[in-house]
């Protein structure tokens, strides 16, 4: 009987002792992990769309380079200060997107706010 506490206590201090290392192999569990991917500044690029949808957004940037950006249900479509639908951005208008990276390397889309021609 004595020997089957000892045990017990054992596996249980054993078991007690591997919950604290556990957020290290895995970061998503406990604790963020400083310098994770949601701790970045968001990122701002600007450029004319190239293609919209529900779910993704292209624009051109500058070298002829285009970036793909994931929207999302989070993702907020601004005229200004004023909340727009997706389907008011249209191919060749000029946008500024924030978003931040994804841990697979994807671009998010937070913010996109349309950009109107300056008039002198």
């Amino acid at each position: 009987m004595n020997c089957t506490r000892r045990l017990a206590s054992l596996a249980l201090g054993i078991l007690g002792f591997g919950s604290f290392a556990f957020p290290q192999y895995y970061p998503g569990m406990g604790r963020p992990v400083p310098g994770a991917v949601g701790d970045e500044p968001l990122a701002t690029f600007t450029g004319p769309v190239q293609e919209i949808d529900k779910k993704m957004l292209r624009i051109k940037v500058e070298d002829s380079n285009v970036l793909q950006f994931v929207c999302d249900r989070k993702t907020q479509f601004l005229d200004g200060d004023k909340k727009i639908k997706p389907t008011d951005i249209k191919p060749g208008d000029q946008v500024l997107v924030e978003s931040k990276r994804f841990r697979n390397g994807e671009l998010e889309a937070i913010h996109v706010r349309l950009q109107h021609p300056k008039t002198s």
